[in-house]
């Protein structure tokens, strides 16, 4: 946000009483969100009454636009204190000493508050004029074992649930042996059939995962920067590197985060088969930006989730672009020559810079910055032992969109296909006896 008066950028100031305050550093005045004035006045409900009755009672003139969401404030003048409000967002822009007589005035609360502006001023100096102020780094816990335990629960699940299906096929069989039998040898076709009975188990599992995934997103209100709390957190805002613009490594596409694989294929006829021998994703921090501040990102071990994806393959007939041939080099792949006929296909994906990006983590305390800082210093959003973490270019209302179609599918089509199997399998392979 800017000054009314000289446009310069407002600098957030922490306080004692818990809001942040937006201070112009040349000293013209402050700016307090909707009813964040209530925690500087010790008799804030006279204060209200009084605002309310100035409303009704004097036609505003309206001046400048809202630095906060772009509308049209209003001149108003409560208690011999003239300000500016917002009609919309309901904000304040108090000019230098308004502040402080406003605090003077609505005295009487059973606590007594007292507002040194002039602190407020001089810490926005010292914030503005610091050079090259960068976040502190935030010393990160290892995020790899916490997924290995998620992953290692959910195939211990499904374990389970196939071993449960066959223990129920296998009593079914051992039960009707004596009154059926089989109608045709097994072929490779009722193998084919076994597999779908199984992997009809296995996407009904991966769809009530999926079902978990989509409640937790709806059931996480969307905070702004400035009002995030320790814990699981949701934010969506413009995204921009923290160090240098990276590069996607198959296309030198600019980006902030990139994910990547490369496959190689391999055998021949049936045994033809795509094996993965690299793959990875970048861990510089990021931050993300709202109107109401910015917070560090790491992505260490978070889902990426992006729309910029790109795949290149060669063949007998295709080569692969030198940009590509480079990033392979990079990786230390080689690529071969025509007559070494390695085929490869590499895909990456990537979020470019000043897109809006959708992050649900686990916001921490950063055990490097001041503990009193603002929210851009004192947190920053991370993995967590127990909870998603989602880096995505696509919009929440995206994410659900797209999770509701696949968890709809997997329900309904996991258990359709073991159905399905078992019916071809009692239709083709098994008769009534006699």
């Amino acid at each position: 946000m800017n000054c009314l008066q000289c446009q310069a950028t407002l600098v957030e100031i922490p306080t004692p009483e818990t809001p942040q305050i937006d201070v112009c550093p040349k000293g013209h005045g402050l700016w307090l969100d909707a009813g964040e004035i209530d925690f500087f006045v010790e008799n804030y409900r006279a204060l209200q009454a009084a605002t309310d009755g100035a409303t009704k009672a004097a036609a505003s003139t309206q001046l400048a636009p809202c630095p906060r969401c772009g509308g049209l404030l209003d001149a108003k003048t409560v208690s011999g204190v003239a300000l500016l409000t917002c009609s919309s967002c309901k904000g304040w822009w108090l000019p230098q000493g308004s502040f402080t007589r406003l605090n003077e005035t609505y005295r009487g609360g059973s606590a007594p508050i007292h507002v040194n502006e002039s602190s407020f001023y001089a810490r926005a100096v010292a914030r503005a004029s610091a050079p090259n102020r960068t976040q502190p780094r935030p010393v990160v816990p290892p995020a790899s074992t916490p997924r290995l335990e998620g992953l290692l629960f959910w195939l211990t699940f499904l374990g389970l649930s196939l071993v449960l299906v066959g223990f129920i096929v296998f009593q079914v069989a051992k039960r009707t042996a004596a009154t059926v039998h089989p109608s045709r040898a097994p072929d490779e076709f009722f193998f084919w059939l076994i597999l779908g009975v199984v992997g009809g188990v296995g996407l009904f599992v991966y769809g009530f995962m999926l079902n978990q995934k989509k409640r937790l997103i709806e059931s996480i209100p969307t905070s702004t920067v400035r009002s995030l709390a320790v814990g699981l957190v949701e934010v969506a805002g413009s995204v921009q590197p923290d160090g240098p613009i990276l590069r996607a490594p198959f296309s030198g596409a600019p980006s902030v985060v990139f994910s990547y694989k490369v496959e190689e294929r391999q055998g021949s006829g049936k045994n033809e088969r795509w094996e993965t021998i690299a793959h990875g994703t970048s861990d510089q921090p990021i931050f993300v930006r709202d109107d109401t501040g910015t917070v560090l990102v790491v992505p260490l071990d978070a889902e990426l989730i992006m729309k910029n994806i790109n795949t290149y393959q060669n063949d007998w007939l295709r080569s692969l672009p030198p940009e590509t041939i480079a990033g392979l080099t990079r990786l230390g792949i080689d690529a071969g020559g025509w007559l070494a006929h390695k085929t490869l296909r590499c895909h990456e994906s990537f979020i470019r810079t000043g897109e809006t990006v959708y992050v649900l983590g686990t916001a921490r305390e950063n055990p490097a910055a001041d503990a009193g800082g603002e929210n851009a210093e004192r947190l920053y959003i991370g993995s967590s032992r127990d909870e998603a973490f989602i880096i995505s270019d696509r919009s929440e209302k995206e994410l659900l969109s797209r999770l509701r179609w696949q968890v709809v599918a997997l329900l309904f089509g996991g258990p359709a296909l073991t159905v399905a199997s078992l019916m071809a399998i009692l239709t083709w392979y098994i008769k009534p006896g006699p």
